[in-house]
């Protein structure tokens, strides 16, 4: 069962204090070079990027030119839960234990429905849904039926917060109708249609809200067997909490942006799983997850997902304290059949985003014609590769892309870093600038700086003063850390020589 919670570069200090003395040694090596081992002082103009020379135990580097750097610290160890010591605390490398899981939304049990084709308005039908505490049998009735889409309502389930405003419904289903679903199909594929009605199902049921969700899908109505046991409702059916008239989600575009998130989890589980036969197979939700969230940013509505992608840069102010790129790992998004954090959910998910955001632009991306068309630059064809990929997890990376899934681990992250703070010159190292939707009004894509509905100014991942820095690194995970150099001085940082480190430097002043 997938759930749907709608949930910056920091400017560089020029503190005199920050040089490359306190807690490193001394080393001889770095390069200009962008990849390959370093053969000489890395000799950068502002933006230059260069790669550090990785030894056992530490990773090094001599500068040719007087100014601030930005050391990108990466673990390519591929555990789980794991953390190692760099700097001063690697002298005493500890292993930590591995974080627990949080609870997993429970599975579905084995049930069954009718076929939902040949639904006329007013009809009504059973479905199995879950309350938050068991699996429960509603009766719906069918309150409006279009060409696309049949919208059920709950009518056994009391709620305080009644019905949805015709005036919304009509919005909503002309959106999804128009917009969603043509778009979705385009970039990702088409979905299944195991009852043959031709169309989708959004069921508004108030058992949602009392699950604590705003929206779900099961992949069980749809064939896929891991976990469920049998067929589910048997429709491509979208599970939508009744909506607070005065909040975000109780508007057109909330609504519309839900189930755009949600449609994408019945479009990938169709690809993915039933219909390459291997309707058992697990794969680690946040991957499907990112990709559900990319949806809602490539079909135009790009809003409540601003604040998921901006729970993984440094918002923890306001998203929580897990809301940074410290608490990132690539582990914990591509890695593990069925790994799930609760502690950390919003920012695997929002992670996820950009990073198959950053694989998207980097295959090509679209474009927006003024009426609204979606032009395939190279990024709807590696969707679609990706969808229809023979391989699972991190594994689907090397087979779309051709690259080794570190090079690009290694890449996004200076993405990451430098879009907005520096400019390289290497389309590598920067997510495209953002471009609105003429239909929706939302722009597409990232933006590290962006200020989010004029009040929440995004400031990039967090960067470390080196003498004030943490220490610690999650394997999978990054660490930025600012450090200022003299003309030929070497720099080097200690690190837990089982993180298995890669870096790189990057110029900024």
């Amino acid at each position: 069962m997938l759930i749907f919670w709608m949930l910056g570069c920091t400017p560089v200090n020029s503190d005199a204090d920050e040089t490359g003395s306190g807690g490193v040694d001394t080393a001889d090596s770095g390069d200009t070079a962008d990849t390959g081992e370093p053969t000489g002082p890395a000799d950068l103009e502002i933006g230059g990027v260069a790669e550090m020379t990785t030894g056992e135990g530490d990773v090094s580097v001599t500068v040719a030119k007087k100014g601030t750097y930005i050391v990108q610290l990466v673990s390519l160890a591929t555990a789980q839960g794991r953390e190692y010591p760099y700097g001063d605390a690697a002298a005493e490398a500890v292993m930590a234990e591995p974080e627990p899981a949080g609870d997993r939304p429970p599975r579905a049990p084995p049930r069954s429905g009718p076929p939902l084709s040949a639904v006329a308005e007013g009809d009504e039908r059973a479905f199995t849904v879950y309350d938050g505490y068991d699996y429960v049998t509603v009766t719906a009735k069918a309150m409006a039926v279009t060409d696309a889409v049949v919208l059920w309502e709950d009518q056994t389930t009391p709620n305080g917060l009644g019905s949805l405003d015709q005036e919304v419904v009509d919005g909503v289903l002309a959106s999804v109708e128009e917009l969603v679903l043509p778009r979705e199909r385009a970039i990702f594929g088409q979905e299944s249609d195991v009852d043959g009605d031709g169309k989708i199902a959004i069921l508004l049921s108030y058992t949602v809200n009392m699950y604590g969700a705003v929206a779900y899908v099961t992949q069980c109505d749809i064939g896929r067997t891991a976990g469920c046991g049998s067929s589910g409702n048997n429709g491509e059916i979208v599970y939508l909490g009744v909506p607070d008239p005065e909040g975000s989600y109780g508007t057109v575009n909330g609504i519309t942006e839900t189930v755009a998130h949600e449609f994408n989890h019945l479009i990938y589980g169709w690809h993915r799983f039933v219909a390459q036969d291997r309707e058992t197979a697990e794969e680690n939700i946040y991957i499907t997850e990112g990709m559900s969230a990319l949806a809602q940013d490539l079909t135009g509505y790009n809003n409540g997902n601003q604040y998921v992608w901006a729970a993984a840069l440094d918002t923890t102010d306001y998203l929580g304290p897990t809301a940074s790129t410290d608490f990132v790992s690539v582990n914990d998004f591509l890695r593990g059949e069925g790994y799930y954090d609760a502690d950390r959910d919003g920012t695997l998910r929002g992670a996820s985003y950009l990073y198959l955001r950053y694989l998207f632009e980097q295959a090509g991306g679209m474009h927006v014609e003024s009426d609204g068309t979606q032009v395939d630059d190279g990024g709807m064809a590696f969707l679609h590769a990706w969808f229809d990929s023979p391989a699972l997890g991190e594994e689907t990376v090397a087979d779309v892309t051709g690259l080794a899934l570190e090079d690009t681990i290694m890449d996004w992250y200076t993405a990451l870093v430098c879009t907005g703070l520096v400019e390289t010159g290497d389309p590598r190292w920067s997510y495209q600038v953002r471009e609105m939707d003429p239909v929706t009004g939302y722009e597409y894509g990232v933006d590290p700086y962006d200020t989010i509905h004029d009040w929440l100014t995004l400031t990039g991942p967090p960067i470390q003063k080196l003498s004030r820095a943490d220490e610690s690194i999650r394997a999978g995970g990054v660490e930025y850390i600012e450090v200022k150099l003299d003309e030929g001085e070497a720099f080097s940082l200690a690190i837990e020589p089982r993180a298995e480190a890669r870096a790189r430097i990057i110029r900024v002043e």
